[in-house]
């Protein structure tokens, strides 16, 4: 009856907003094989999924330069995921090199855990815990839910029917043309409903998989101890995933539902989670420094916050990330052959991490090493395509060799991207006295 009823309100929900949404606008769950209005099918999911992925992990400082750990959360990941309602999906998991305690998951099955979380768990049952709720996220099409409530919402509130008809939204043509900049509406918070079924799911799956439920306990206590001790590295997580006292009562319930042959030291998994991140806690007081020391500089304390971040960058020298912050902070403070040093070592590290060739190119243009700074900031470019400020700098690099038709090219692309602030301002005016342009100057 409730399926019924379901299918009735989708289909009555489906011809009130368009005909064209009447077939490609319902699609049947996954996880309750009911169907709901859905303005993602699935293609569409495992596309954007597929197409972000690499973008977000490079927007959380790239990923964790340890390939052994980064196989064994993938093998963690992968054996829950093929217990789940979607074991077909290419499911792919990697540790990002994030300070913030958090993860997440893109459609189609794209989980990221970040490096802060990370080393706060202490064995392989939490670890399953963090990566079995996203893969609940997944399965249950709670991002593509977000999507479609949201672009419902921004449309409906505007200009109800007739907008959608003027946008030309007939549910996958948007996806399309939404490309990555509709991620933003996938990632939006999850109702306290997706969370709740996102613990029951992956719950379901980890124990499925072998692990003890304990481990989802566990990790919601830390994290509610994070929020009291940490606030601003678990913020972000929180702004996404609420976490309430009903949330870890349900868990603690489900937990006591198990038997105890689920409940055991052997699948809480101690001994192969301590050896493989181990080297991870062992260089965290670095990165914890290397934070710190961030935070002194945007206080305005920088020979602190400066000597806080080289101390930490020398002392975990294997870290491009580490290298590329020394980099931006010695660039702040004026040094820029010290600037330069250390974003050379930083792309040496890792040469497919945006951080590391951005700040490359600004210390090359520091020292003007302009044909150097172009070719940094162009695998800047090649690794997270359409970014003003490399486009920007590009323009500068450009202008200072004196290749005017270069730099203006450069500085169109910016203006086609910001309209605001000195970047903007700078190219507007570059290209009105050159005579390209010959509107009003943007605004600060």
């Amino acid at each position: 009856m409730k399926g019924q009823l379901s299918a009735r309100i989708c289909f009555i929900f489906a011809l009130t907003l368009a005909a064209p949404l009447l077939f490609s606008g319902c699609a049947v769950n996954p996880v309750t094989n009911e169907r709901e209005f859905s303005l993602m099918s699935e293609t569409q999911e495992i596309e954007a999924g597929r197409k972000a992925y690499p973008l977000y992990t490079q927007k959380s400082g790239g990923r964790y330069l340890d390939d052994e750990l980064q196989s064994y959360v993938s093998e963690v990941g992968k054996k829950i995921a093929a217990k789940s309602h979607r074991p077909g999906l290419t499911y792919s998991f990697n540790v990002v090199n994030d300070d913030n305690i958090n993860a997440y998951a893109l459609p189609g099955g794209k989980i990221s855990i970040t490096r802060g979380l990370l080393a706060r768990l202490d064995n392989e049952s939490q670890l399953a815990a963090v990566l079995a709720h996203e893969i609940g996220h997944v399965t249950a099409r709670h991002g593509a839910a977000g999507y479609t409530r949201q672009v419902l919402a921004g449309v409906l509130s505007t200009a109800g029917i007739a907008a959608m008809e003027a946008a030309d939204i007939s549910g996958r043509e948007f996806i399309a043309q939404g490309g990555l900049v509709g991620m933003q509406l996938v990632l939006t918070n999850y109702s306290r409903d997706q969370e709740r079924q996102a613990d029951s799911l992956g719950t379901e799956y980890m124990v499925a998989a072998g692990y003890d439920p304990r481990g989802m306990v566990e990790v919601m206590e830390m994290l509610d101890s994070a929020k009291k001790g940490s606030p601003s590295r678990i913020e972000q997580m929180f702004s996404s995933h609420p976490l309430t006292s009903e949330r870890l009562d349900a868990a603690k319930r489900r937990t006591d539902s198990y038997p105890d042959r689920f409940k055991t030291t052997e699948r809480l998994g101690y001994g192969h989670f301590e050896e493989k991140t181990g080297k991870l806690k062992e260089d965290t007081p670095a990165f914890d420094k290397v934070a710190d020391g961030k935070r002194l500089m945007t206080e305005g304390k920088e020979l602190e916050g400066l000597k806080l971040i080289r101390e930490g960058a020398k002392s975990a020298p294997n870290h491009a990330v580490l290298f590329a912050a020394l980099a931006s902070a010695e660039l702040k403070a004026g040094d820029d052959k010290r600037a330069a040093e250390a974003a050379s070592k930083s792309v040496e590290l890792d040469p497919g991490l945006f951080q590391a060739r951005y700040a490359a190119g600004l210390a090359e243009f520091k020292l003007s090493e302009y044909e150097e700074s172009i070719k940094e900031l162009d695998a800047a470019e090649e690794i997270v395509p359409g970014q003003p400020a490399v486009a920007f700098f590009i323009g500068r690099n450009h202008e200072e060799e004196g290749q005017r038709e270069a730099a203006a090219k450069a500085y169109a692309e910016v203006l086609t991207k910001v309209k605001k602030g000195e970047m903007a301002e700078y190219s507007y005016n570059r290209l009105k006295e050159w005579g390209y342009l010959k509107e009003e100057p943007v605004k600060k």
